[in-house]
């Protein structure tokens, strides 16, 4: 049952208890990850259990007696009932259809028919409200399906595993062990219908979406008060709140036609329940406070902190009235599609009149609803408010109610005026929670005054420091260029500075134009000059081929006009199809914007204006073209596209406009698990960050502190990475020579810094390149470790440098510098990818120098294996690990490492030979080797059994055959027919043969 506190005198007991197994070997992983892993979450409330203890059946992942009575207890169901709802469980299918109906039992329980009444009822797997109902249960080394695979813990909840977590040591990556469960979904798919959350331990500790049909999720770390990565995330572990993630924050969502799964990161948790416990308490008159503000940087994540608090407040409350305002079309839109995502109802408010209908409709229609503020017209509403104060003298209106909750996004911009004082008086008594990245302190416009308190500006902050510091957004760098021939005049700017105009919302700032044209219209004829513009597109082209291609980039403008003058001026320069213009067209629209707008109508036949903006939006997100948009106001906010990496601002903004849109460029592109995107680049042609400072000057300077960084401080970052990878190779000279490079490689490799070296060298790599200009200081040192870093990969990992710069065609032409930097034929030279055979065996034995032979053998034994695993050299893994283990720690001498490690190479070879002479290709091998070790007969029945085999499930193999769970599971019943039918009453294990054949399959086929 729940327990809310277990003594480490319990812990202790419960691994010392005499009626479980011995304890676990104590290896490393053991004693820095699992066992202390295992004392938190003991001392968090869950229950500590052997993983043999728990297991009922191997083949089956749920513990169904456990299931079984835990269903009973909480619903007061009989015995049948609950079997029913746990044939229900267990019915849904693999893959996407039957993850969603799981998840679904999960928050909702199990829909069956009442034994007597017969009426349909849902019977609940988890007691939300009574959580000390529950049984939660860790368990360590489970052995499920078979022991080949055995996760190192798995938190079970009445029975059900929900979580998955695997322990590495503390100087191995956390990707290990990511990878690990990831192989995990492919090969478990009946455990994963129901592990929602996995966990992966390492260097450090990150949790992330078990989605077995994609090749990578995000990965997150949860953050807390401790020191120790480890207690924090227990603290996400606790039962009450997992509990509460896996019911209000756990979600599918589909994006782009393809399903994920969504779990909250840990500020949009905490800003959550700050929010659902002030609007729940205010709406039961719990409390009179009924505002609040939060503070989170771009990029963190806001629309799902509004979605997720909106689903928590709708299941608590009832049936509330939710209002998400907005001030664009792009947020609406983008709120509506991350709603329709995550499968929550709603509407969107698309008129005056509709907007009357909700609020004068009883008191007030109940749901979801998103709209514009501009919707809010005084003008137009006038007459409705008077409508609901005289009906309010008589009956109750939504005027009244204090379970209406207002969420708005970008509160800064919209809530000052006459548009939010019409929308407080018709929702006088509701709560209101602005959500913002920039907020201000400025009179008449104070963000902080107007949703916060005095003794609580804002309910929680999570601004630009922190969020790179996590890694869910990158710094941006600026780079003036071409000052002296186009930036603004400092008259000119100290007249934007000191303008308005920029603070008046989009649909009043024409009527008030009018009065500012004269004193700004000398900064739109300077910025729109014709020569201006051809100058600085031709700068354009140059930069993006040289710096910036294949991430994509954005030129800002200064109007609608000067937009479509950019467009034509870079087509002089990049093929056409390199940019596109994202903006709105009207009817008093001079020629040149008519002429456009006609050319987009003939590219994107049948479409409107609007559909035309989404295809371009779309196609620039996740299509080859376009590389570049054209905008002067859309896309400034809301706008999310991790692969533009570089702004070309050439328009004059201040303050919040300033930061949010710059921060277009601050979203980290992964690529196979890695961000790759160091930094994004504003290149400033108006000459506003001379000015940044007195822009900014509405914030404290520590919280726009890592706002944006001068290219020189990028610089002085790459001095710092360049020295630390440097700092590997103490003592070791900056030669180029073979040996010397072949010492810098044995000492990443005996001090077992591979991984960390690799990832810096990439880090390295990506800010060098974007630093074209000023790299003469970063020269040789680069040079060098790009050579330490090709033939590391050559020796220890086996990766012609070649293939590392083929096998991704995203980064083509990313690293098309490095042939510029490095002789790569000369590496490849020096550092071949060796084929273990009878050949290099001979040559090494005849080689005289025993520290270089050892080397060379040991590098070549390591890549057969990691290239070759599974079955095949499955036994000699421990005894290589052994030997480079001993080596690393000079336990032994190297003569008699030597020739240990020269036993296994002989191995290797023999069985080689054995292929070859029984003309098996490597998969057939491998097959007949798991046969062999299982099953009594002559080779040739063996051989013929391997045949029918692959003849059997060859069409079911097809090209990434793995990922379907469905056919894995098909492939897997053709195997066991065929072992049932040819190898009867011959075969030591079936299931386990079965498995190891189902996983050289997945391997090799």
């Amino acid at each position: 049952m729940f327990n809310h506190d277990h003594s480490n005198s319990l812990t202790l007991a419960l691994f010392t208890n005499k009626r479980v197994s011995p304890m676990p070997a104590q290896t490393p992983e053991y004693l820095q990850c699992e066992k202390p892993m295992i004392e938190r979450l003991v001392r968090a409330g869950w229950e500590y259990r052997r993983g043999i203890e728990v297991l009922e059946d191997e083949g089956e992942p749920l513990l169904l007696s456990r299931l079984r009575r835990a269903i009973v207890r909480i619903n007061g169901v009989t015995d049948e009932e609950a079997g029913e709802a746990i044939t229900l469980l267990k019915a849904a299918p693999f893959g996407i259809e039957g993850s969603r109906r799981v998840l679904d039992y999960l928050k909702n329980g199990v829909p069956i028919k009442d034994d007597e009444t017969g009426q349909p009822k849902r019977v609940m797997l988890i007691d939300y409200e009574r959580p000390e109902n529950n049984e939660f249960i860790v368990a360590n080394q489970v052995g499920y399906p078979f022991r080949t695979k055995i996760p190192d813990l798995v938190l079970y909840i009445n029975g059900i595993p929900l979580v998955i977590i695997e322990c590495k040591k503390l100087d191995v990556s956390w990707k290990k062990a990511y990878e690990q469960i990831k192989g995990y979904e492919g090969e478990m798919p009946e455990l994963f219908k129901y592990v929602q959350v996995g966990v992966a331990i390492g260097d450090k500790p990150v949790y992330f979406p078990t989605v077995p049909w994609l090749e990578s999720v995000p990965v997150y770390e949860w953050k807390g008060e401790s020191f120790d990565p480890l207690d924090n995330l227990t603290a996400m572990l606790k039962p009450l709140t997992f509990l509460d993630i896996l019911r209000y924050f756990t979600f599918y969502r589909e994006s782009w036609g393809t399903f994920t799964k969504v779990l909250p990161r840990y500020m949009q948790y905490r800003a959550v329940k700050e929010i659902v416990s002030q609007a729940v308490a205010y709406a039961r008159g719990e409390t009179d406070r009924n505002r609040g503000l939060i503070w989170h940087w771009q990029g963190s994540g806001k629309t799902l902190t509004m979605i997720f608090s909106a689903y928590k407040i709708k299941r608590l409350l009832g049936n509330p009235t939710i209002f998400f305002v907005v001030d664009r079309r792009e947020l609406e839109r983008q709120l509506s599609d991350e709603l329709k995502a995550v499968g929550l109802s709603f509407e969107v408010i698309g008129s005056i009149p509709h907007l009357k209908e909700v609020l004068t409709h009883a008191d007030g229609k109940r749901g979801i609803f998103i709209t514009l503020i501009h919707k809010f017209r005084p003008e137009e509403l006038e007459e409705v408010l008077q409508e609901l104060r005289r009906e309010r003298r008589r009956r109750r209106t939504i005027m009244d109610r204090k379970d209406v909750v207002v969420l708005i996004d970008e509160g800064h911009r919209t809530q000052y005026g006459d548009l939010a004082d019409m929308m407080r008086s018709m929702l006088e008594k509701a709560s209101l929670f602005a959500f913002t990245g920039t907020p201000i302190a400025k009179k008449g416009r104070d963000t902080y005054a107007t949703f916060g308190y005095r003794d609580r500006p804002y309910l929680d902050r999570y601004f630009i420091t922190q969020s790179i510091e996590d890694g869910f957004t990158v710094k941006i760098a600026y780079q003036p260029r071409l000052e002296e021939d186009v930036h603004l005049k400092r008259e000119l700017l100290e007249a934007f500075l000191s303008s308005k105009l920029e603070e008046i919302p989009e649909d009043y700032r024409e009527r008030v134009e009018e009065k500012l044209k004269k004193r700004l219209n000398a900064i739109r004829v300077f910025l729109k000059n014709p020569r201006r513009i051809e100058m600085i597109a031709e700068d354009i082209a140059r930069h993006y081929r040289e710096n910036v291609e294949p991430f994509k980039a954005m030129v800002v403008a200064v109007d609608r006009e000067a937009c479509v003058y950019y467009k034509r001026a870079l087509d002089k320069h990049l093929p056409p199809e390199y940019s596109e213009v994202v903006m709105t067209f009207g009817r008093d629209d001079p020629k040149p914007m008519k002429d456009y707008a006609e050319e987009l109508r003939k590219r994107f036949p049948g479409k409107d204006m609007e559909e035309i903006r989404e295809r371009i939006r779309e196609n620039f997100r996740n299509k080859e073209t376009p590389k570049i948009l054209i905008v002067t106001d859309m896309l400034l906010t809301g706008f999310d596209a991790p692969i533009l990496q570089t702004m070309y601002l050439d328009k004059p903004l201040k303050e919040h406009r300033l930061l949010q849109a710059i921060a277009r460029t601050n979203r980290p592109f992964f690529k196979n698990g890695e961000n790759v995107k160091p930094f994004g680049l504003v290149v400033d042609y108006v000459g506003i960050f001379k000015e940044l400072k007195r822009a900014l000057e509405i914030y404290d300077e520590r919280d726009i502190a890592g706002a944006a960084y001068n290219i020189e401080e990028i610089k002085a970052e790459l001095r710092e990475k360049i020295a630390k990878a440097l700092g590997y190779f103490d003592g070791i000279e900056m030669k180029r020579d073979r040996d010397t490079i072949m010492k810098a490689v044995e000492t990443l490799f005996r001090l077992n810094k591979g991984e960390e070296f690799q990832r810096l060298y990439r880090e390295i790599r990506y800010n060098y390149k974007l630093l074209k200009e000023g790299r003469s200081e970063f020269r040789e040192a680069f040079k060098w470790l790009t050579e330490v870093y090709y033939a590391y990969l050559s020796k220890v990992e086996g990766v012609p440098p070649e293939v590392e710069l083929k096998e991704d065609e995203f980064f083509r032409e990313a690293l098309r510098f490095i042939h510029e930097s490095v002789d790569i034929g000369e590496i490849k030279e020096n550092f071949p990818v060796v084929e273990l055979d009878e050949e290099f065996l001979k040559k090494i034995m005849r080689e005289r120098d025993r520290k270089r032979a050892f080397s060379n053998l040991m590098f070549s034994v390591r890549h057969y294996i990691n290239t070759h695993k599974g079955p095949l050299t499955e036994d000699l893994v421990e005894r290589l690990e052994r030997i480079i283990e001993a080596w690393r720690k000079e336990r032994k001498e190297l003569e008699k490492l030597y020739e240990e490690l020269l036993e296994v190479a002989e191995e290797i070879e023999n069985r080689t030979r054995e292929r070859r002479e029984l003309g098996l290709d490597e998969l057939e091998y491998s097959l007949l080797m798991v046969l062999k070790r299982h099953v009594k007969a002559n080779n040739e029945e063996l051989i013929n059994g391997v045949k029918k085999l692959l003849k059997e499930t060859e069409e079911l193999r097809f090209p990434r055959w793995t990922e379907k769970a469905e056919v894995v599971s098909e492939v897997s019943r053709k195997i066991m027919l065929l072992l049932v039918k040819e190898y009867k009453g011959k075969c030591n294990d079936i299931v386990k043969t079965r498995n190891e054949l189902l996983e050289v399959l997945k391997r090799w086929g």
